[in-house]
Protein backbone atom coordinates (compact mmCIF):
# COMPACT_ATOMS: atom_id res chain seq x y z
CA UNK A 1 0.00 0.00 0.00
CA UNK A 2 1.84 3.51 -1.07
CA UNK A 3 1.98 6.11 1.21
CA UNK A 4 -0.67 8.43 -0.62
CA UNK A 5 -3.44 5.39 -0.07
CA UNK A 6 -2.84 6.11 3.52
CA UNK A 7 -6.00 8.41 3.80
CA UNK A 8 -8.87 8.20 6.46
CA UNK A 9 -10.61 7.48 2.78
CA UNK A 10 -8.86 5.21 1.53
CA UNK A 11 -10.55 1.99 1.13
CA UNK A 12 -9.11 -1.38 0.56
CA UNK A 13 -11.34 -4.41 -0.68
CA UNK A 14 -11.00 -7.42 1.92
CA UNK A 15 -8.83 -9.02 -0.42
CA UNK A 16 -6.30 -6.56 -0.79
CA UNK A 17 -6.41 -6.46 2.86
CA UNK A 18 -5.75 -10.28 3.65
CA UNK A 19 -3.02 -10.13 0.89
CA UNK A 20 -1.52 -7.27 2.70
CA UNK A 21 -1.09 -8.91 5.65
CA UNK A 22 -0.67 -12.52 4.17
CA UNK A 23 -3.90 -13.96 6.06
CA UNK A 24 -6.77 -16.12 4.10
CA UNK A 25 -9.86 -13.61 3.77
CA UNK A 26 -11.60 -15.75 5.74
CA UNK A 27 -9.09 -14.70 8.76
CA UNK A 28 -10.93 -11.03 8.02
CA UNK A 29 -14.50 -12.01 7.72
CA UNK A 30 -14.44 -14.33 11.69
CA UNK A 31 -13.06 -10.97 12.65
CA UNK A 32 -15.05 -9.10 11.37
CA UNK A 33 -18.05 -11.34 13.08
CA UNK A 34 -15.90 -11.44 16.34
CA UNK A 35 -16.71 -7.66 16.19
CA UNK A 36 -12.41 -7.88 16.10
CA UNK A 37 -12.26 -5.90 13.02
CA UNK A 38 -15.24 -4.82 11.31
CA UNK A 39 -15.04 -3.21 7.73
CA UNK A 40 -15.41 0.52 7.03
CA UNK A 41 -17.90 -0.28 4.39
CA UNK A 42 -18.81 -1.76 1.46
CA UNK A 43 -18.08 -1.53 -1.96
CA UNK A 44 -20.94 -4.01 -3.17
CA UNK A 45 -21.07 -7.16 -1.34
CA UNK A 46 -17.56 -6.91 -0.72
CA UNK A 47 -16.36 -5.57 3.07
CA UNK A 48 -13.99 -2.75 2.44
CA UNK A 49 -11.14 -1.73 5.00
CA UNK A 50 -9.49 2.02 5.59
CA UNK A 51 -6.53 2.83 7.14
CA UNK A 52 -7.77 2.88 10.93
CA UNK A 53 -9.27 -0.39 10.44
CA UNK A 54 -5.44 -2.01 8.47
CA UNK A 55 -4.02 -0.47 11.86
CA UNK A 56 -6.30 -2.47 14.08
CA UNK A 57 -5.95 -5.56 12.14
CA UNK A 58 -1.79 -4.77 12.44
CA UNK A 59 -2.31 -4.60 15.97
CA UNK A 60 -4.46 -8.20 16.19
CA UNK A 61 -1.63 -9.87 14.20
CA UNK A 62 0.96 -8.42 16.22
CA UNK A 63 -1.15 -9.39 20.33
CA UNK A 64 -2.85 -12.60 18.47
CA UNK A 65 -0.19 -14.06 15.92
CA UNK A 66 2.53 -13.51 17.69
CA UNK A 67 1.47 -15.92 20.43
CA UNK A 68 0.77 -13.01 23.20
CA UNK A 69 -2.69 -13.11 23.60
CA UNK A 70 -6.00 -15.20 22.67
CA UNK A 71 -8.42 -13.96 20.90
CA UNK A 72 -10.62 -13.19 23.47
CA UNK A 73 -8.18 -11.38 25.78
CA UNK A 74 -7.04 -9.65 22.36
CA UNK A 75 -11.03 -7.89 21.91
CA UNK A 76 -10.50 -6.99 25.41
CA UNK A 77 -7.25 -5.19 24.63
CA UNK A 78 -8.74 -3.55 21.41
CA UNK A 79 -12.06 -2.85 23.72
CA UNK A 80 -14.05 -5.19 21.37
CA UNK A 81 -15.00 -7.91 23.67
CA UNK A 82 -18.59 -8.11 25.70
CA UNK A 83 -17.95 -5.12 28.20
CA UNK A 84 -19.53 -7.09 30.89
CA UNK A 85 -17.34 -10.20 30.03
CA UNK A 86 -14.27 -8.09 29.84
CA UNK A 87 -11.23 -8.22 32.45
CA UNK A 88 -8.96 -4.99 32.30
CA UNK A 89 -6.65 -4.45 29.90
CA UNK A 90 -3.81 -4.33 32.37
CA UNK A 91 -4.84 -8.32 33.90
CA UNK A 92 -4.90 -9.18 30.21
CA UNK A 93 -1.06 -8.02 29.97
CA UNK A 94 0.05 -8.70 33.31
CA UNK A 95 -1.15 -12.35 32.61
CA UNK A 96 0.11 -12.42 29.05
CA UNK A 97 3.47 -11.34 30.49
CA UNK A 98 3.75 -14.07 33.18
CA UNK A 99 2.42 -16.60 30.53
CA UNK A 100 5.66 -15.19 28.13
CA UNK A 101 8.00 -15.63 31.18
CA UNK A 102 7.14 -18.84 31.76
CA UNK A 103 7.33 -20.16 28.44
CA UNK A 104 10.46 -18.71 27.89
CA UNK A 105 11.78 -20.30 30.71
CA UNK A 106 10.27 -24.21 29.56
CA UNK A 107 12.30 -22.78 26.46
CA UNK A 108 15.96 -21.83 28.22
CA UNK A 109 15.33 -25.13 29.87
CA UNK A 110 14.73 -27.11 26.45
CA UNK A 111 17.61 -24.85 25.38
CA UNK A 112 19.96 -26.17 28.23
CA UNK A 113 18.92 -29.73 28.02
CA UNK A 114 19.89 -29.62 23.90
CA UNK A 115 23.67 -28.34 24.83
CA UNK A 116 24.10 -30.60 27.49
CA UNK A 117 23.03 -33.47 24.89
CA UNK A 118 25.01 -31.90 22.82
CA UNK A 119 28.39 -31.76 24.62
CA UNK A 120 27.83 -35.43 26.31
CA UNK A 121 30.18 -38.23 25.43
CA UNK A 122 27.89 -40.78 24.96
CA UNK A 123 27.81 -41.94 21.30
CA UNK A 124 23.67 -41.97 21.54
CA UNK A 125 23.14 -39.07 24.08
CA UNK A 126 19.56 -39.01 24.07
CA UNK A 127 19.34 -42.52 24.39
CA UNK A 128 22.60 -43.59 26.46
CA UNK A 129 22.86 -39.85 28.69
CA UNK A 130 23.56 -40.83 31.99
CA UNK A 131 21.97 -37.48 33.84
CA UNK A 132 18.84 -37.32 31.31
CA UNK A 133 18.37 -41.33 31.98
CA UNK A 134 18.18 -41.03 36.07
CA UNK A 135 16.44 -38.07 35.37
CA UNK A 136 13.47 -39.62 33.21
CA UNK A 137 13.68 -42.90 35.37
CA UNK A 138 12.71 -39.91 38.67
CA UNK A 139 10.10 -38.25 36.26
CA UNK A 140 8.33 -41.38 35.37
CA UNK A 141 8.36 -43.01 39.66
CA UNK A 142 7.65 -39.37 40.75
CA UNK A 143 4.63 -39.45 37.70
CA UNK A 144 3.38 -43.14 39.27
CA UNK A 145 3.89 -42.13 42.80
CA UNK A 146 1.92 -39.18 43.59
CA UNK A 147 -1.49 -39.21 42.73
CA UNK A 148 -4.09 -42.38 42.35
CA UNK A 149 -4.57 -42.26 39.36
CA UNK A 150 -0.95 -42.42 38.54
CA UNK A 151 -0.30 -38.63 37.03
CA UNK A 152 0.74 -35.88 38.52
CA UNK A 153 -0.46 -32.76 38.56
CA UNK A 154 1.81 -30.37 38.82
CA UNK A 155 5.26 -29.98 37.08
CA UNK A 156 8.19 -30.99 38.61
CA UNK A 157 11.75 -28.90 38.20
CA UNK A 158 14.49 -30.50 35.48
CA UNK A 159 17.81 -30.62 35.54
CA UNK A 160 17.79 -28.50 33.03
CA UNK A 161 15.63 -26.06 34.79
CA UNK A 162 16.86 -22.50 35.82
CA UNK A 163 16.88 -23.07 39.69
CA UNK A 164 16.45 -19.03 40.28
CA UNK A 165 13.24 -19.04 37.87
CA UNK A 166 9.89 -18.86 39.73
CA UNK A 167 7.35 -21.83 39.88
Amino acid sequence: MRDADRGDDARYSISQAARGFNLPVSTLRYYDDLGLLPAAGRRGNVRCYGHAELRRLALIQRLHHRGLVSLADTATLIGAGPADDRRSGREVLTASLAAIRNRTADLQAARRLLEHLLTCPKADPVRQCTPLRAELDEAVEEALAETPGGLRTTRRKSMHDNPTAPD
